[in-house]
């Protein structure tokens, strides 16, 4: 009898391991105290869009901007994700899109070159400078983002995870970041004056003030997330692998 059941618990570890096999949907992760999202809607951008990689709102046309480290074109889509025009640029790598507040100038990071690039909507190239903080090319601009006084955030991913503060193209600051393994997106809101960053390999959301406390932190339930952005009071996260946008409503 011992041996019979010593043969079925054996045997039903093995069948367990068999069913946990094969799974490439979003894992949830939990760490005690921080709350983990839900997204309430999922929506594929592939295969028009490969490997998005950041994000932005277009306040005035209401909708999104997305650019691909795979293409050198900048999408602008609606919020079902259908492409509503494309522009063509001389850019390449592009990891991270903001606008100015009066939404006339399109800057971009392109992380292999070091570089934040502006455009006109049209595509059109205004100007180009260097950003060369990273110690590895590969893990260099990530993100960037523009607040009320038109300042411009720019973010490197990891060694060192930093964000540099220019006015113009002169730098004002730099701030390196602690609580996350990488840091991929940023975002300002200025419905409070605040900050928004994601983690690609923390797999987290992260609040920040002005004075760069920690005003939140929020998992969400995979990796890749590449970029972030915010949009009639719902966030909007694109993640990189699996080429979709998962729609939050705002934490």
């Amino acid at each position: 009898m011992k041996n019979i059941i010593l043969f079925l618990s054996t045997l039903l570890v093995i069948l367990i391991g068999f069913t946990g096999c094969g799974r490439d949907e979003p894992t949830a992760i939990t760490t005690p105290g921080i709350t983990t999202l839900t997204p309430i809607e999922i929506i594929n951008l592939g295969p028009n869009i490969v490997e998005p990689s950041g994000i932005a709102y277009h306040k005035i046309n209401n909708t999104l901007f997305v650019v691909s480290d795979e293409r050198t074109e900048i999408y602008e889509i609606d919020f079902s994700g259908r492409i509503i025009r494309t522009i063509p640029t001389d850019g390449d790598d592009f990891e991270g899109i903001t606008f100015t507040r009066n939404l006339d100038t399109i800057f971009v990071v392109e992380e292999t070159r070091q570089l934040v690039t502006s455009y006109l909507p049209s595509g059109q190239k205004i100007n180009s400078f260097p950003v060369n903080v990273a110690i590895n090319p590969a893990n260099a601009l990530e993100g960037l983002t523009i607040d009320k006084n038109g300042l411009l955030f720019v973010l490197n991913e990891k060694d060192p995870k930093m964000i540099i503060e220019f006015n113009g193209t002169t730098e004002v600051s730099r701030k390196l970041i602690q609580n996350a393994s990488d840091i991929s997106d940023i975002c300002y809101d200025e419905t409070d004056d605040s900050f928004w960053i994601i983690s690609d390999e923390s797999s987290k959301i992260i609040k920040y003030s002005r004075e760069w406390n920690v005003l939140g932190e929020w998992l969400i339930t995979f990796d890749k997330g590449e970029g972030i952005t915010f949009a009639n009071n719902k966030m909007y996260i694109v993640r990189d692998n699996d080429a979709k946008m998962y729609i939050y409503n705002k934490p």
